[in-house]
């Protein structure tokens, strides 16, 4: 079947998406830097002065904690106001608060202090998340979203996953202050970047008609509407969440399954966190180039499904270099899912709606992590650790199969009017 949503055509590996994309590619770069750089050090500033564990999970709690409390407001605002402004100054507080950490943090570290940090950035992280996709669709055509959404990524497990933790480190053994500074700095050139929209793309959605804002419950509620009421979202929503679940019940048993079956070190486990880095970053190349060849919602049905096999194969194996291989093969499999998933909901979804979309979006699949990492140790637990990669990649596969069976391309919902953008023009390579 081919794909209704867009006409196949050739790939064009050095396809050109325009100079307002390459302005966000680059703001989003500095900022997942940024990202990698805070997510690394917070804990090892936690773990300096209070080596509790409790006190590093409850860093992380206050952390995800505004994901929770305010995606679906934020999908609210993302619909309200110029988007584009929403990131901007979504990274000039967390600029301002990791320059401003650097300072009131360099020689005392009290925990709540850390805390209020890690719930502020989070704030942040949790408005700019949630605008910066729905402004996307404004930015380049809908053929080339998955494209786009393709070296989004790219740029993000590279410099979020690979780069960052460890220039984290880096800099945390010279002074914390230095390794609080960089991640502001990234951060304010984030915001300087994005400035470079402003004369190229009104991300501002059209006006709405009279009284359809009364309110921020009505708005959610219209939000949540369009998304139960739509079958192929609905559906690809809930194998999110399952997704959501299963990762971080596996995730977070893999350091038991590398140091107490695998028997690998700190080192080894390290190898693998990469390996599964490097088949995502792959999976950013090659997801863009299979959705020009197949229907959007059959590559990721066969994706996600592709993944759970990967997490039946970690739980079986007891080599190495095969668990190695399968953690890359299952991250070329997750780009497989996350990038045609994500064009696939910014093309069905009406403009002056994308931001309650995402932020639904994002509440299934992050919302479900805390759970799934509970299960995984529950599972642990009651079973083994190799036994919870193989229960949760079975559920996975069989989740796929019956949530995305019967589901298949849609027509795009209608653009909404807006005035033709700068990259249409003959560019100047400036």
């Amino acid at each position: 079947m081919a794909s209704a949503t867009r006409p196949l055509a050739p790939h064009r590996a050095s396809a050109d998406l325009g100079r307002p994309f390459r302005w966000l590619w680059a703001s989003t770069a500095a900022s997942n830097a940024g990202d990698g750089i805070t997510r690394t050090l917070l804990p090892l500033l936690v773990v300096a002065r209070h080596p509790d564990p409790a006190a590093v999970a409850g860093l992380t709690t206050v952390n995800m904690l505004p994901w929770l409390l305010f995606a679906l407001p934020a999908g609210v605002l993302a619909d309200r106001v110029d988007r584009r402004r929403i990131v901007l100054v979504s990274n000039v507080v967390r600029g301002a608060a990791l320059l401003g950490a650097a300072l009131v943090l360099a020689t005392d570290r009290p925990l709540p202090l850390l805390y209020a940090l890690a719930f502020l950035l989070g704030v942040a992280e949790t408005l700019a998340d949630t605008a910066a996709p729905a402004m996307l669709p404004r930015l380049v055509e809908a053929r080339h979203l998955e494209r786009a959404n393709g070296r989004l990524s790219a740029a993000q497990i590279l410099l979020n996953e690979m780069v960052g933790p460890p220039v984290a480190g880096l800099l945390a053994g010279l002074t914390a202050a230095a390794a609080l500074a960089t991640g502001g700095t990234l951060y304010a050139l984030a915001a300087l970047l994005l400035l470079g929209l402003a004369p190229l793309a009104g991300t501002r959605p059209a006006p709405a008609p009279p009284g359809a804002r009364a309110g921020v419950l009505r708005d959610i509620r219209q939000g949540l509407r369009f998304v139960l009421g739509h079958r192929t979202l609905r559906r690809t929503l809930a194998a999110s969440a399952l997704y959501g679940l299963v990762f971080s019940a596996t995730f977070s048993m893999l350091v038991l399954l590398s140091e107490r079956t695998l028997r690998l070190g700190e080192t080894g486990y390290g190898l693998l966190l990469a390996a599964g880095s490097v088949g995502a970053v792959a999976g950013s190349w090659l997801a863009p180039r299979a959705a020009d060849r197949l229907p959007t919602v059959r590559l990721a049905r066969w994706s996600l499904a592709g993944s759970g096999a990967a997490y039946v194969i970690l739980g079986l194996v007891r080599r190495p270099e095969l668990t190695a291989l399968a953690l890359a093969v299952n991250g070329v499999f997750m780009m497989g899912w996350n990038i045609p998933v994500m064009s696939l909901r910014q093309r069905l979804t009406p403009e002056d709606l994308q931001g309650r979309v995402m932020s639904v979006s994002r509440l299934c699949s992050w919302g479900s992590m805390p759970v799934g990492a509970t299960l995984g140790g529950l599972l642990a637990a009651a079973l083994t650790v190799p036994a919870v990669f193989v229960v949760c990649g079975g559920v996975l596969v069989l989740g796929a199969l019956l949530l995305l069976a019967r589901l298949h391309d849609e027509p795009p919902a209608p653009a909404a009017p807006a005035a033709p953008l700068p990259s249409s023009e003959p560019d100047d390579k400036g």
